[in-house]
């Protein structure tokens, strides 16, 4: 009985919008694995080695640059994705901006995930 507060204000609609929020922010995270390895390689082998205040002995290692442009033009592409998919394209239709921006702590999860199970 539609309209008549059995199905507890939830519309056909509705049901559909949360998994399309919920799948297309794990599509956003499958695309930000890329910076996060970046990320995470800067933090852990970048970080080690020994500079003082002239510079670095030991030279940096020339993987460096492509992470720190792979970090940095990853997560523009990502924050790019995010402020299409969740706040324009919804705000232009009518969605809900709560639901959308909510799922998109679901970001991080492809990485994370990854990251547990020993895939990168």
């Amino acid at each position: 009985m539609h309209g008549s507060g059995t199905d507890g204000g939830r519309t056909r609609g509705a049901a559909g919008s949360w998994w399309a929020a919920a799948t297309a922010n794990l599509l956003i995270g499958l695309a930000a694995i890329l910076p996060g390895v970046c990320v995470r390689w800067l933090l852990t082998r970048y970080a080690v080695i020994p500079c003082g205040g002239f510079g670095c002995a030991d030279g940096t290692p020339d993987e460096a640059v492509g992470m720190v442009l792979g970090a940095v033009l990853g997560s523009a592409f990502v924050l790019g994705m995010i402020l299409v998919v969740d706040i324009l394209i919804p705000w232009q239709e009518g969605r809900p901006l709560n639901l959308w921006l909510g799922m998109s702590t679901l970001v991080p999860a492809p990485f994370a995930v990854a990251q547990v199970a020993g895939w990168i």
